[in-house]
C-alpha cells in the first residue's frame, strides 16, 4: 500500500473501460476512488467532499476538460496543484490550453505506473501546500 492509501480521487472520464480499470487499479493501490462519466456527475462528487487529486479526460461529452476544472477549482481551491488531465487530442490549441493550468498532462495511452506517479506527484504538491498554509495562516 502506497503512503497516500485512503486518500479521495476523482476520475472523470467518459470511456467506461477506462473508468472501470482504472478505478479497480486505484482500489487495489489503496485509494478511495471515484468515477464520473460527465462533468454533472464530477460536480456530484465534488460537493460530496474533499478530493484530494482529481484526474481528468480533456475531452468529456457535456463540457471540456479545462471548464470543469476551473468548475473543481471554484469549489476545491486546492486541486490547482493537484489536478492530472489525460487526453488523447494532440491538437496544438489543446496542449495551449492544458499548459495554461500548469498541470500534469498524460497523453493516451499511458501505462499504469505513469499514472501512479503522477498521482503521487500530486498528492505530495498538496501536502507541500497545505503545509505552507499552515506555517503562514
Amino acid at each position: 500500500m502506497p503512503l497516500d492509501a485512503g486518500k479521495r480521487l476523482l476520475l472523470v472520464d467518459d470511456e467506461p473501460s477506462i473508468r472501470s480499470a482504472f478505478a479497480t487499479l486505484l482500489a487495489r493501490e489503496g485509494y478511495a476512488i471515484e468515477t464520473a462519466a460527465t462533468a454533472e456527475a464530477g460536480e456530484r462528487a465534488l460537493a460530496r467532499g474533499r478530493i484530494d487529486c482529481l484526474i481528468l479526460d480533456y475531452r468529456i461529452p457535456d463540457v471540456r476538460g479545462d471548464l470543469f476544472y476551473e468548475y473543481a477549482l471554484s469549489v476545491q481551491p486546492h486541486l490547482r496543484h493537484q489536478t492530472v488531465f489525460i487526453t488523447g487530442d494532440i491538437a496544438p490549441g489543446t496542449h495551449e490550453l492544458l499548459d495554461a493550468t500548469d498541470c500534469q498532462v498524460l497523453l493516451k495511452p499511458f501505462d499504469v505506473e505513469t499514472l501512479l506517479m503522477a498521482i503521487s506527484a500530486c498528492l505530495r504538491l498538496g501536502e507541500a501546500d497545505g503545509g505552507a498554509r499552515a506555517q503562514h495562516g
